[in-house]
């Protein structure tokens, strides 16, 4: 085994293999980072955690209207512990499933009525 050349066949196939790992790493290596970013003519604002150019972890979701999501995204839809408050006066406080009150919270109403207790796709379970 003494004075084995590496031939100019077995360079370029490692080279190959050494591209295509690299270039997987790019889809299966999250990328986290904090960020601020400006959505729809910066009619929606995002300050918070970012995942491969998603909006991933805790942040903050502001809206033209005056509406305010403060909480957990997954893939940019609130999930897991949340608040939601509304311009128009009401607010939501808890856990969230793909984007609506779903588990334990506190719904405050408009006219200051409070629902406590189990949602589930947006609704308030008696």
């Amino acid at each position: 085994m003494r004075g084995q050349k590496i031939s100019r066949v077995m360079t370029e196939v490692l080279a190959c293999i050494i591209i295509l790992v690299l270039g997987a790493s790019v889809f299966f290596v999250p990328i986290k980072r904090q960020a601020t970013l400006s959505y729809d003519n910066g009619r929606l604002s995002y300050s918070g955690q970012v995942v491969n150019q998603r909006l991933n972890g805790q942040g903050k979701l502001t809206y033209d209207n005056g509406d305010v999501y403060e909480g957990q995204f997954i893939n940019g839809v609130f999930n897991g512990q949340g608040k939601f408050i509304a311009a128009t006066g009401w607010q939501y406080e808890g856990q969230f499933k793909n984007g609506q009150p779903d588990g334990q919270g506190t719904l405050i109403a408009k006219d200051k009525k409070v629902y406590k207790g189990t949602f589930k796709q947006g609704i308030y379970q008696k």
